[in-house]
């Protein structure tokens, strides 16, 4: 579409110096397209021809320009975020509450609202689709994380009414059910690192496998035995569908059972996964009874933001002890994600041996 504005033609050899001052001063209209001729440029205002000239009456430099109107062509508006979609429906004084961040799991969004703005749920959630066109399904968390299976209540506020879906994680596909499992798409870099950190023809126990993205990385480029455990029968079924998604080189074990009656019957491991950070510390006297001397421990856990790997290496000693095991060497330690203020997840990778 074609509009009528005020615009500031000049030569090619004077555009850009004119165009940053122009911009610096606020004065050029960013819906618009420049206009280029043979010869010149022509710069959309948002200003008033009497108000171009007296600003252009304070650029230093000796220019020869023509202010006049132009027909110029209208950009296509594509934005870049939720806030850039939402802003002209949500009242000004309310837009400190726009959410900034929502997870993208394969084609359902899952997003934050907070109450201040919940009157514009259904918008939102339209809105997210109309940034993500593959999207089908979008859903507010209409509670925190809670209880045995680690799940959130969801309310749909866009799209389709489906739980359902398969999510791309580094070429590796995942079945997700996010209404009865446990899934974070912020995990993906750490799902890979341990990984990548993993030798060949290795045993690997999870204990909390959710999903069982930690497996899925393994399985995809190593020839080892995994045995990925969960209490929650959904999150196993949607393991058992990626395993059939997937060309893996190694072997998954999928085992719908409480972990410590699981590992009664499984290897000794030469690495343990432990990421059920809110509880890990229940059950490190299992890590020491199935991993191997000198195997390596990734232990996840709620910490402190002010001193982190002091305060997890304490606590992780003090139960180690008691079962008669000790870290041998600090591998690694990384900041996982922000959990809540002042408070961080992160993982904590050791190799343990018993007491001398």
């Amino acid at each position: 579409m074609h509009l009528e504005s005020i615009g500031i033609r000049i030569s090619y050899s004077k555009a850009e110096h004119l165009r940053k001052w122009l911009s610096s001063h606020n004065a050029l209209n960013q819906s618009l397209s420049f206009i280029k001729e043979e010869n010149s440029l022509i710069m959309p205002l948002i200003l008033s021809e009497e108000e171009a000239s007296n600003l252009l009456m304070t650029y230093i430099e000796d220019v020869q320009y023509i202010i006049g109107v132009f027909q110029f062509e209208e950009k296509d508006f594509h934005p870049k975020n939720l806030f850039e979609v939402v802003k002209k429906i949500i009242p000004v004084n309310q837009h400190k509450y726009i959410p900034k961040a929502y997870d993208i799991i394969g084609d359902i969004v899952i997003v934050d609202i907070p109450e201040e703005i919940s009157y514009y749920n259904n918008e939102i959630g339209s809105s997210l689709r109309d940034l993500f066109p593959s999207i089908n399904s979008v859903y507010r968390k209409a509670s925190s994380v809670s209880g045995e299976f680690r799940i959130r209540e969801l309310e749909l506020i866009a799209g389709e009414e489906k739980c359902e879906t398969v999510h791309l994680e580094y070429g590796i596909r995942v079945s997700v059910n996010v209404c009865k499992t446990y899934f974070s798409p912020r995990l993906g870099e750490e799902h890979k690192r341990v990984a990548d950190s993993v030798k060949q023809n290795e045993c690997i126990i999870d204990l909390f496998t959710g999903v069982g993205s930690f497996p899925l990385h393994i399985a995809k480029n190593h020839e080892s035995e995994v045995y990925a455990i969960d209490i929650n029968k959904n999150a196993i079924e949607c393991l058992e569908k990626s395993i059939l998604m997937n060309k893996l080189k190694g072997t998954i074990h999928p085992i719908h059972s409480n972990c410590r009656e699981a590992v009664k019957s499984i290897p000794k491991a030469d690495r343990v996964i432990m990421n059920l950070p809110s509880k890990s510390l229940e059950f490190v006297d299992i890590t020491c009874d199935i991993l191997k001397p000198n195997g390596i421990l990734y232990f996840y856990y709620f910490t402190s933001e002010k001193s982190p790997k002091e305060d997890m290496i304490k606590e992780l000693n003090k139960k180690l002890t008691k079962s008669g095991w000790e870290i041998k060497k600090t591998l690694d330690f990384r900041k996982v994600r922000d959990s809540a203020p002042r408070e961080i997840q992160a993982c904590l990778e050791v190799s343990i041996v018993p007491l001398s």
